[in-house]
């Protein structure tokens, strides 16, 4: 967790017990704003204890936090007060935490996303809900709540953070605009940044890239290519392959077109290097086959590969693409719904990936080394639970 502590020496301060359990409890991935004080026009000033933000799933998370002398008894949603065992009613929290919602709701929408995440709605920015109480127990009778939820334990207020889902994430997908986002976040809610904090979140500085990486992203490119091949001769094949059905009319009056000449053979360019094995096989001549009597219709793109596609679209630009774009589009893809069935097919990904990009720019420069241990690398540190499908893998996954 990386924690924002409160920049006024007037507001109070968290536990550091508690602050010591979140560290154990969520990784860096989560940021942290404690005691933030909020400003919205036509609103009061508000106190808001927690306020997380999952710089993966791109979500905010309000927890407001309620310590009572006597276990909670009862529940309540918003209207009525709760009661303690010992019989005393003490103010609704959840109503308290609804009106900050309200307040950190207009600062995300016009203040925040704005600037850093134009692409979403404002509509569709909605900050979560929460009231952590450690008083609150099995025994307590809780009425359904219409907004949020309530949490008795650290441990299931952690489970809120990771386990919330947006269907538009507020992710910024550059180091560089993280760092942005950051200073943007604790200014808006009053908070500081420790210098520990700001080499974690900062751009790291650029490493001269060893010879032997290198070689091994080449080696990748190769097998994205092989891949990619493999398809256009699927396709291709299909194609030829397609029936054509005589009718009387085309027996009755044979077509009486000048035949096609032949056509020379076209190659596959691939890079300019000695011929291998590997490359002569890409670069061999690649039969043209004559034209159908009857046209073929236009294979379709598969609902999957149509799901994968968007995702590099939406955040792999086709310029100034860098590592962190790639990453947001592939954890974008293995959490998404529609391809949690068939998984992400990483020669599918890093080929799509591949045609976004311009100029001289190349998926190897962007990630290093074998893709599907990167891609599995990038699951691990955002604590997404992935791994390599049993019988393809060449395909990653969702554990469970």
């Amino acid at each position: 967790m990386l924690h924002f502590p409160s920049s006024s020496t007037a507001a109070h301060t968290a536990a550091p017990v508690d602050v010591h359990r979140l560290h154990q409890l969520l990784g860096d991935h989560i940021w942290a704003f404690s005691n933030c004080r909020v400003d919205a026009p036509g609103l009061q000033v508000a106190e808001v204890d927690w306020l997380f933000y999952n710089s993966v799933k791109g979500t905010f998370i309000l927890s407001e936090w309620k310590r009572y002398p006597a276990p909670v008894s009862q529940v309540m949603d918003e209207g009525k007060p709760w009661v303690l065992r010992n019989g005393t009613e003490v103010p609704n929290p959840v109503e308290q935490a609804r009106k900050q919602l309200d307040a950190v709701r207009w600062v995300v929408r016009f203040k925040v996303a704005t600037e850093h995440f134009p692409f979403v709605g404002q509509q569709a920015i909605n900050p979560y809900l929460s009231v952590y109480s450690p008083q609150v127990g099995p025994t307590t009778r809780e009425e359904r709540l219409r907004f949020g939820a309530v949490h008795g334990s650290l441990e299931e207020l952690v489970e809120t953070i990771e386990r919330r889902y947006s269907p538009d994430p507020l992710v910024v997908p550059t180091e560089a605009g993280r760092m942005l986002l950051a200073e943007a976040l604790a200014d808006h809610f009053r908070c500081s940044i420790s210098n520990a904090v700001r080499k974690k979140i900062a751009p790291p500085v650029p490493v001269a890239q060893n010879p032997q990486v290198r070689i091994a992203a080449i080696h990748r490119e190769l097998a994205a290519l092989h891949l990619e091949l493999a398809a256009l001769v699927d396709s291709w094949s299909a194609l030829a392959a397609t029936p054509v059905t005589l009718t009387p009319e085309l027996v009755a009056k044979p077509s009486t077109a000048a035949p096609m000449p032949a056509s020379k053979p076209s190659t596959v360019a691939l890079i300019a290097a000695p011929k291998s094995p590997a490359v002569a096989l890409l670069t061999a001549p690649v039969p043209q086959k004559a034209a159908l009597p009857v046209s073929a219709p236009a294979k379709k793109t598969s609902p999957v590969n149509g799901h994968l596609q968007h995702h590099v679209i939406k955040h792999v630009p086709s310029k100034a693409a860098g590592p962190d774009h790639v990453r947001a589009a592939f954890l974008a893809a293995l959490q998404d719904g529609q391809l949690r069935k068939s998984g992400v097919h990483v020669g599918q990904f890093g080929s799509l990936v591949g045609q976004r990009l311009e100029g001289n720019r190349n998926l190897a420069s962007l990630a290093l080394g074998s893709l599907v241990k990167w891609c599995l690398a990038q699951a691990a540190a955002a604590g997404i639970a992935a791994a390599k499908d049993a019988a393809d893998p060449s395909i990653v996954r969702l554990k469970g």
